[in-house]
């Protein structure tokens, strides 16, 4: 009796135990919970603290986004205006201006919330309309928007004409929203529906028909040349920066900093119509043979993430996919290149099938030192497997004559993705991505098919495996610099450097 009431005792503290930690689990907050909602830091009393910042902009360029030549003066914006959409690190459209959207074959509608513009005036359809055709219009904005040839305003809701069906296209839907004649101009301010009002005097105060979240007061710091920006930070006269590296190289900026995956995606180039690469086995040997972690750790100095497919690795619907790796495979990309034939070697000891030679180039863009870095360890990587590849380095005009030419067999190249993580550089006509790709692989099919909604990440993905156009190496990295004690927002996609700034807080502890 006595052994029984011990097993018992035993039995009630483990399922004591048992609920106390399910309990604990169900009240953390997990990765997201406050997505949709407002983050800040709290005093003793419970009160959210109300940030003061500093930002810089260019004093010889304009403020108004639409005509800004400078990311710091552009994505300003976020503080006086709001988009329709902004995207989650998940690459998931959350709806800020917009209330819903509905998709018909090639068009997207969009329905509006209720909203006030800073002037008190209300927002409507058609003011959407005409911040989209602004952004048509402008060099920045237009590249991500080519998906979209048009808008219109009817019944009160905006209808988008898309150039194809596509499930994501609310993603591209961030630029800023802003009243109907404000921004015709370089040297006009919108009027926006932000948190804040910008004056033509540049100076910044609360928007009183908006909310300020976490963030009371913004000054804005002049800045004459882009060198000053790591100084300013360092000393003070700022509270954030972001260093997208495009220079190619890391620059250490000695502050608080968080590494910030960007939808830059790093790529091998592989010439289909050069001998040996028409032959989508010998792609899959490249892709098998090389070590892309190695190139983001090593190459890109960590400032990058490895990736085995080509999409961004936030993706929430490509994540735990079972195909695509990172590391190399050497084995299974000498049994690739044996089964194809290529089992033999020629005079100069490079694997051959007897008609074609796996002598190839990468060809690379000089004066990027990542780029470099990445091309010599793609070529060990490749030749350790019985190819003999050689770097080609040469200055950037040279490059890029080469690629848009043709003229290579592989090459290290790099595409800005846009949100809703289209491909179309690589396959359309003219893309910035699409020298020396076969544009009749299958693959581009089921891709369109992905974007329509008819088929999953899965699928798609193990379609990409098999016809292999190009080898996806990193998504590339920036970095979110910061003054001591300030936690910005890092919950949106980094297509804009502020993210959603109202979320802002003071760091705890």
């Amino acid at each position: 009796m006595q052994m029984f009431s011990k097993k018992v005792h035993r039995t009630l503290a483990v399922l004591l135990l048992f609920l106390l930690l399910f309990l604990t689990a169900c009240g953390e907050k997990q990765p997201g919970d406050t997505a949709g909602g407002e983050q800040g830091g709290t005093n003793p009393s419970g009160e959210a603290q109300a940030l003061t910042l500093t930002l810089p902009y260019f004093e010889k360029d304009s403020l108004n986004p639409y005509f800004a030549a400078s990311a710091q003066n552009r994505d300003l914006s976020a503080l006086y205006c709001q988009p329709l959409f902004e995207v989650t690190a998940a690459y998931a459209a959350q709806p800020v201006l917009a209330d819903s959207c509905s998709f018909d074959e090639n068009t997207m509608t969009v329905t509006l919330k209720s909203a006030t513009f800073s002037d008190g005036s209300a927002l409507s359809a058609d003011d959407v309309v005409y911040s989209f055709t602004l952004a048509k219009a402008s060099s920045w904005y237009a590249a991500r928007l080519a998906s979209i040839t048009a808008a219109r305003a009817r019944n009160g809701a905006v209808v988008f004409t898309l150039s194809s069906p596509d499930k994501l296209a609310a993603n591209l839907l961030t630029f800023p929203i802003v009243k109907r004649k404000t921004a015709d101009k370089t040297d006009e301010i919108p009027v926006g529906t932000g948190a804040f009002v910008l004056a033509a005097d540049r100076t910044l105060s609360p928007n009183t028909h908006g909310s300020q979240g976490n963030v009371q007061s913004v000054s804005l710091f002049s800045i004459k040349d882009v060198s000053y920006l790591k100084n300013a930070l360092e000393i003070g006269s700022i509270s954030y920066l972001f260093s997208d590296f495009s220079s190619g190289s890391y620059t250490r900026v000695v502050a608080e900093n968080k590494f910030i995956t960007m939808n830059n995606l790093v790529y091998i180039g592989m010439n289909a119509n050069a001998g040996a690469l028409s032959n989508a086995a010998v792609r899959t040997a490249v892709y098998y043979a090389t070590d892309k972690a190695t190139v983001a750790s090593a190459a890109y100095q960590g400032c990058a993430t490895a990736v085995g497919l080509p999409f961004h690795p936030n993706y929430l619907a490509a994540q735990n996919l079972s195909v695509g790796q990172t590391e190399a495979d050497t084995d299974r990309a000498l049994e690739i290149l044996q089964k194809s034939g290529y089992n033999r070697y020629d005079k100069n000891s490079v694997r051959t099938n007897g008609t074609e030679t796996l002598k190839m180039t990468v060809l690379v863009n000089s004066e990027n030192s990542f780029r470099v870095s990445a091309a010599q360890s793609i070529a060990d990587n490749l030749n350790a497997c019985g190819f003999s590849v050689t770097v080609e380095s040469v200055p950037a005009a040279e490059y890029q004559s080469r690629v848009a030419s043709g003229n290579f067999t592989l090459y290290i190249g790099e595409v800005k993705l846009p949100e809703n993580l289209d491909l179309s550089a690589f396959y359309a006509a003219g893309g910035s991505a699409s020298a020396g790709i076969n544009k009749t692989l299958p693959f581009w099919q089921a891709f369109q098919s992905f974007r329509a909604g008819e088929q999953n990440a899965e699928q798609v993905s193990a379609a990409f495996l098999d016809d292999m156009p190009f080898v996806p190496l990193c998504y590339r990295a920036g970095m979110a610099a910061y003054s001591k004690g300030l936690a910005p927002d890092f919950s949106l996609a980094a297509y804009a450097m502020y993210g959603n700034i109202t979320r802002w807080s003071t760091a705890q502890g």
